[in-house]
């Protein structure tokens, strides 16, 4: 389409200087995308090793020219972002024209999907209660579906979203060659960031199994995840096992139920703050349920967001890594998804409804979802803290 020589070229621009402007703001001591800029310039140099999760900080010095300078490396990540989200941009408008797409006014069709696509770069939780605390925090202790400041994050999202949509394709219909396509998403995965793997592997089998039951079909699928298991255990030797410990303490995962990180909200805020984080959602499927619970996407999508609840509350980190919260991140991605989702069965139902009340409703819902991310991505441009 002719927009889209425009439009990406533009939303590469528009988040190359946002995600850039964030590195700027942000106060060193607590800003990731720093951090990681940091430790690709200390692996170029052969400060540290390459750690497991190394793709970023490799595609980083790539980009830089291996100069392991401050500039460069900052710069070349920020493009990173950038091109990753724009990525998950065009994932996601690709899939909501699929959607929305009736064969009349294909040119409105494609502007919203443009705009809707949009809207998810900034959809987030509504923070109550936490705004109401002294800090008015809009990200601690809830359930948000992006963040801004966590470069390796951000560059996963748009190969989860793959792996996602390609794993679902998997459970309505098998092939061997798709299966390929999930293992190397798989392993994709795994060097950027293994946090999204953590719930994949958990919920895909359970899936597969409803689905295939024992059937050959559920064996194949299984072989990509048992490799991949594989190289997540190779990944968490690499991690924990071969680095070298800060403080002459080392770092290791911890089975630690309801371990509240000072630097997260309590515990006891985190039910309510469920329901305002994922407001759009939940109200969606209160008002669908019949619907919601026939659907096999509905169960892979909320099975994931409740597994990845359970490892952030049951899973953590010893050491100096105990307060990087790095098993939260899981619950991003999956929150986006829910999000994602409902929207998508929204506009279902408008395409066959039309402009009901209820949908009407729901769309308004998920209008002030994206309101309070834009607000969110404002305070910390003016502020500096994203918390």
């Amino acid at each position: 389409m002719y927009k889209n020589r425009y439009i990406l070229p533009l939303l590469f621009l528009l988040l190359f200087i946002a995600y850039y402007s964030l590195l700027k703001v942000i106060p060193a001591d607590y800003n990731d995308i720093h951090d990681h800029a940091a430790f690709a310039r200390q692996m170029c140099t052969g400060e540290i090793p390459y750690t497991g999760n190394f793709l970023v900080y490799l595609l980083v010095n790539l980009f830089s020219l291996f100069t392991a300078k401050v500039n460069p490396t900052e710069i070349s990540l920020c493009a990173l972002l950038a091109i990753a989200g724009v990525y998950k941009y065009n994932l996601s408008k690709d899939k909501i024209i699929e959607t929305i797409q009736t064969g009349s006014n294909s040119s409105n069709n494609d502007w919203w999907a443009v705009i809707l696509a949009l809207a998810m770069l900034f959809v987030f939780a509504i923070p109550i209660p936490s705004y109401f605390s002294d800090d008015h925090f809009f990200y601690i202790g809830n359930y948000v579906p992006n963040v801004w400041h966590n470069s390796t994050i951000l560059f996963l999202f748009p190969f989860a979203m793959m792996l996602f949509e390609l794993s679902y394709k998997q459970l309505d219909a098998f092939t061997i060659k798709r299966n390929g396509w999930i293992f190397l998403l798989i392993l994709l995965n795994l060097v950027i960031k293994p946090s999204y793997f953590f719930v994949f592997i958990a919920v895909y089998p359970v899936m597969l199994l409803c689905r295939y039951k024992l059937k050959k079909e559920f064996w194949y699928s299984i072989i990509p995840l048992a490799i991949g298991f594989l190289c997540l255990i190779l990944e968490y030797w690499i991690i924990y096992k071969t680095g070298k410990p800060s403080n002459k303490e080392a770092s290791s995962v911890i089975f630690l139920p309801f371990y509240r990180n000072p630097e997260f909200a309590d515990l006891g805020q985190l039910p309510v703050s469920m329901v305002f984080s994922l407001f759009f959602p939940v109200v969606y499927t209160l008002l669908n349920l019949p619907k919601m619970l026939n659907s096999r996407l509905f169960w892979y999508t909320f099975l994931s967001f409740a597994v990845s609840v359970l490892i952030f509350l049951f899973i953590s980190e010893s050491g100096p890594r105990a307060s990087h919260g790095n098993f939260y991140w899981q619950i991003v991605i999956c929150t986006w998804f829910c999000f994602f989702v409902s929207l998508l069965s929204l506009l279902k139902d408008f395409r066959i409804q039309g402009k009901t009340f209820r949908n009407i409703l729901l769309i308004s819902l998920f209008s002030i979802h994206v309101i309070v991310g834009i607000i969110y991505f404002v305070r910390i441009l003016v502020t500096g803290g994203y918390y």
